[in-house]
C-alpha cells in the first residue's frame, strides 16, 4: 500500500505551489477586464486572485509578482486600445492598496491547526467568506473614491452624484470573486483533509 506521506515530498509541494500560481496568472490573464473577459464572457478574478494568493500563505513578493502582472495587462491592453485616459490615472496605484487589503485578509483567513473538527473548519470557512466580503468592499471603495478625487474627471460632478452612480458597481464588485474563491476553498480543504501537513496549506500545530 502506497505511503500517503511520499506524495507531498517538499520538492513535489513546491512544484503543485508553482503550478497553482501559474494556473492563477493564466486566469488573471484570461478575466482581467479590457483584455480577453470581454470574448470569453467571464468575470473579472483579479479581487479573487489576491485574495486565494493571501489563504496560500503566499510571500510579499508573490503579491508584487502578481502586481507586476497585473500592471503588464493594463498597459498592454490600453497600448492596444489606444486609449490610456480611462485606465491609467494618478488614482490607479490606489487600485493596488484594494488589492493588499484582499491579500492581507486572505493572508489572515482559515488558518487551520492539525486536526481540527469539522465544525471549526465550517466556521473558519464561513468567516473567510465574511473576511473576502469584508475586503472587496474596502477594495471597491478605495478604488472609486480615488477615481473620483484623483482622476480629474469629476471635478464637476458633486461627490453624491457619482456616488449613486458607482452604486450600481457595488454588488456585482464584491460578489464577482466568491464563485472563484467558493472552488478555491473546496480544493484547499481537500488538500487539508487529504494530507494536513503539506506546506502548501497554512496549518499550525497545537500549542504553539
Amino acid at each position: 500500500m502506497t505511503d500517503r506521506s511520499s506524495l507531498f515530498t517538499p520538492i513535489k509541494v513546491q512544484q503543485f505551489s508553482l503550478l497553482i500560481y501559474a494556473l492563477l496568472a493564466l486566469l488573471m490573464i484570461a478575466t482581467r477586464p479590457y483584455h480577453f473577459a470581454s470574448a470569453l464572457h467571464l468575470p473579472s478574478a483579479s479581487t479573487a486572485i489576491f485574495f486565494i494568493l493571501g489563504l496560500l500563505a503566499s510571500k510579499h513578493r508573490t503579491f508584487a509578482v502578481f502586481v507586476v502582472l497585473s500592471v503588464s495587462i493594463d498597459l498592454t491592453s490600453s497600448y492596444y486600445r489606444g486609449d490610456f485616459g480611462d485606465c491609467i490615472t494618478r488614482s490607479y496605484p490606489f487600485l493596488f492598496v484594494g488589492y493588499y487589503v484582499l491579500w492581507w485578509a486572505g493572508h489572515k483567513s482559515l488558518q487551520l491547526k492539525l486536526d481540527e473538527t469539522k465544525c471549526v473548519v465550517a466556521a473558519k470557512t464561513v468567516m473567510a467568506l465574511v473576511n473576502l466580503w469584508l475586503a472587496s468592499s474596502i477594495a471597491f471603495l478605495t478604488s472609486n473614491a480615488s477615481y473620483y478625487w484623483l482622476s480629474g474627471k469629476f471635478s464637476d460632478m458633486s461627490l453624491s452624484t457619482y456616488s449613486e452612480r458607482v452604486a450600481q458597481y457595488y454588488a456585482p464588485y464584491v460578489t464577482s470573486p466568491f464563485g472563484y474563491v467558493a472552488i478555491a476553498l473546496a480544493l484547499y480543504l481537500a488538500c487539508y483533509y487529504l494530507k494536513p501537513h503539506t506546506s502548501i496549506l497554512k496549518t499550525t500545530h497545537h500549542g504553539r
